[in-house]
């Protein structure tokens, strides 16, 4: 018996604004790419003869996923995404078939400030998303990320599910 894996986990910065679109039946598709740096030669990222260079990621977020987004999420934004690799073939109007692989994204971690906010950081623009997250509430506080799941449930991912009474000191 075998199983396979299809796992990604990339932390890069948005090469351009996000896409949203949605769907003949309503389902809301945000597109956007993320550049991720890497380094190649023995010095791997020290000074040296170690050269950098850029992959480039195309990326898809599905629903309340997506809105948020395209809500937060601009060029030059460093994001961290934890999906899964999907590859979609089709033919083109001019009789040609093509293919791509691109991620979808089940979760989505903001780092740095949100679109047309200053440098400051705040509860929003350090929010990750995707799917697992449980119901709860946004937190005004300052330094509290909040995760959204794609049913756009928010919740601190520092809180868990024990009662003060369980936490042993």
């Amino acid at each position: 018996m075998s199983w396979d894996i299809n796992h990604v986990v990339l932390v890069g910065r948005l090469t351009k604004d996000p896409e949203l679109t949605y769907t003949q039946s309503g389902a809301a598709i945000c597109k956007f790419s993320i550049a991720v740096n890497r380094s190649s030669g023995s010095s791997r990222g020290s000074t040296g003869d170690g050269e950098e260079s850029a992959n480039f990621f195309n990326i898809v977020a599905w629903n309340k996923t997506a809105e948020i987004c395209n809500q937060y999420l601009s060029k030059g934004r460093q994001v961290a995404i934890d999906g899964r690799l999907q590859q979609r073939r089709w033919e083109g109007s001019d009789g040609v078939k093509r293919n791509t692989v691109e991620i979808v994204a089940n979760n989505v971690q903001f780092f740095g400030p949100a679109r047309g906010q200053s440098e400051q950081y705040d509860s929003q623009a350090s929010a990750p998303i995707g799917d697992n997250a449980r119901a709860g509430s946004g937190s005004s506080e300052a330094e509290a990320p909040l995760t959204v799941n794609e049913g756009g449930e928010e919740r601190d991912p520092f809180l868990s599910e024990l009662d003060d009474d369980e936490i042993p000191f």
